[in-house]
């Protein structure tokens, strides 16, 4: 039996969705705890956290100039010089005392573990602030315990491997892939003294080159602890009470721009409907919680049919939200999985030209199939985002107005719209010539290791990512993603809400609209009173008694 510290810090929350408890480190609690181990969870995915990086007298400075920023033409076609000085003056400000806070919370991670003694410390790592800061406390830790075995893990240390080693070697080992076949093996190897060189899944140099290992049969995932003390952060209304699903994973659609597949393989597995029923029902029960999102990135439509039956089966009082797929989905049973609870559904739509559908995403998908689909949603009460790579691979203006034209006719009630980004192990970055990418790979990978999103800047004043497309800098075509928006937005269309954050605003009584703007605000602005007057009413009729 050891005491094992698992820390999470991903900088500063910059969405509410940041705010939800952390499935995976549930999960891996579960697993020690299984194994008989001692778990305890740092999580600094807090409004303490909101609080002590965004200090209230910055908060005020800021607010007149982002006042000023929004309503001019900043976000297209720049500024005043004035302004954007005084931002940055602001941002620098900003930037050090989370620096300086980061060292508290280093000193206040490394007291932890003085106290706690553990055989292992983990660490899920995050891309920009949560990346480097990770790495402070990890070092921090190292200058005190050297001989201590530090390990990595997430979807970030699945994408970045080896070159987290170009950065730092303060990591034991990385692990690639499910942690949670490798977490107890890794223990119990730091327990005994016993070199980790043998163990599958895991990388321990710039130079190795492993992949992500076989994946585990999701019956078998044991239920997420979410005590408070072993995951002291669920206290006090320092979390939304929305808790993630481990419903399925691996994809088989391979989408030329995911990484999904290789995170957890193309084979999709999924786990039994009445085990995440009992997962749902025991939540209610042990934690009083009743909103959820399901974590699947493509949760096929039999599966959310069979959880719909189970749940008006039992009788659960629930609200939940899935990503969902337009070659899977149900449509013929969208009606009894809004009875079931069911609120809205997370589509990848990408596109409305068919031939970018196929050429530029590889998805086999044919538009009258998405537009039968959005109606029957929408008709059954499920509120529907459907999701937009703006500007897509071998895109024109011919291409762009296609995909307008269909989403003013299916009006969905969002439109997330993102730029196309290279993700590891999707076929944009591994064969980016044949979608038109200019990259270095290399390169991107390292500085996208901890790229840094500047929350006081609209994207068009971020420090430009390393790669072009159709020719065109990042500069170049993230005006024309913000364009797409704009386009959107003036034709009424609401854009840029996915699905947990309609049940966040459903469930506190407020429309999508005033929802986002106001989020916006809380985190760009660290508007922690608001952000707590939010969190409370949201778990407030987020528990069973509402």
């Amino acid at each position: 039996m050891a005491n094992v510290l698992l820390v999470s810090y991903a900088g500063y929350p910059y969405t509410p969705s940041s705010l939800c408890p952390d499935n995976g480190l549930g999960i891996l609690a579960a697993v020690l705890r299984e194994a008989g181990h001692h778990v305890r969870i740092l999580d600094y995915g807090t409004l303490a956290t909101v609080r002590r990086l965004f200090p209230q007298e910055l908060s005020q400075r800021v607010a007149p100039l982002l006042q000023e920023l929004s309503t001019s033409a900043a976000a297209q076609s720049g500024s005043s010089p004035l302004l954007l000085q005084e931002l940055a003056k602001a941002d620098e400000a900003l930037q050090q005392h989370q620096t300086r806070e980061l060292e508290a919370i280093a000193d206040e991670v490394l007291r932890k573990v003085d106290d706690l003694e553990p055989a292992l410390v983990g660490f899920k790592l995050w891309n920009g602030d949560g990346f480097s800061g990770s790495v402070a406390i990890a070092e921090r830790i190292r200058c005190r315990h050297p001989s201590l075995c530090l390990i990595a893990g997430g979807p970030h240390a699945t994408w970045c491997g080896p070159y987290i080693y170009e950065r730092t070697d303060v990591f034991d080992a990385v692990i690639l892939g499910e942690a949670e076949q490798r977490i107890a093996e890794l223990v119990a190897c730091a327990v005994k003294g016993r070199p980790l060189d043998d163990l599958p899944g895991i990388v321990r140099s710039a130079q190795d080159r492993s992949v992500p290992s076989a994946s585990m049969d999701l019956a078998e995932l044991p239920r997420a602890v979410y005590d408070e003390d072993v995951y002291p952060a669920m206290a006090d209304d320092q979390k939304l009470k929305l808790i993630v699903l481990d419903d399925s994973r691996g994809c088989p659609y391979c989408c030329a721009f995911c990484t999904h597949p290789y995170e957890s393989g193309q084979r999709l597995r999924t786990r039994p409907a009445t085990r995440i029923v009992d997962d749902m029902e025991a939540y209610v029960c042990d934690y009083g919680v009743r909103a959820f999102r399901f974590a699947g990135s493509s949760t096929p439509g039999s599966l959310m049919a069979e959880v719909a039956q189970e749940i008006l089966r039992r009788g659960l009082d629930v609200a939940y939200t899935s990503f969902a797929h337009f070659s899977s989905s149900l449509p013929n049973h969208f009606e009894i999985m809004r009875r079931s609870g069911l609120r809205a559904l997370f589509f990848g739509l990408e596109t409305g030209s068919e031939e970018l559908l196929h050429r530029a995403t590889g998805k086999p998908l044919k538009l009258d199939e998405v537009v039968e689909t959005v109606r029957a949603a929408k008709a059954a009460g499920i509120a529907v985002a459907c999701s937009m790579i703006v500007p897509l691979p071998f895109e024109t203006e011919e291409t762009l107005e296609e995909s307008l034209r269909l989403l003013l006719a299916l009006r969905p009630d969002s439109v997330p719209v993102q730029f196309p980004g290279l993700l590891p192990g999707s076929r944009w970055l591994e064969e980016p010539e044949a979608y038109g990418f200019e990259v270095d790979r290399d390169q991107y990978m390292r500085e996208n290791m901890d790229y840094k999103i500047k929350l006081l800047f609209p994207p068009t004043f971020w420090k430009p990512l390393p790669y072009k497309l159709n020719g065109r800098s990042f500069d170049e075509f993230i005006k024309i993603t913000l364009g797409f928006a704009a386009k959107l937005e003036a034709n009424g269309l609401l854009t840029n809400v996915p699905d947990d954050n309609m049940l966040m605003a459903e469930l506190t009584g407020m429309d999508y609209r005033a929802f986002r703007d106001g989020a916006r605000a809380w985190c760009a602005l660290g508007l922690a009173d608001a952000l707590q007057q939010f969190v409370s009413r949201f778990n407030s009729a987020a528990s069973p008694s509402s």
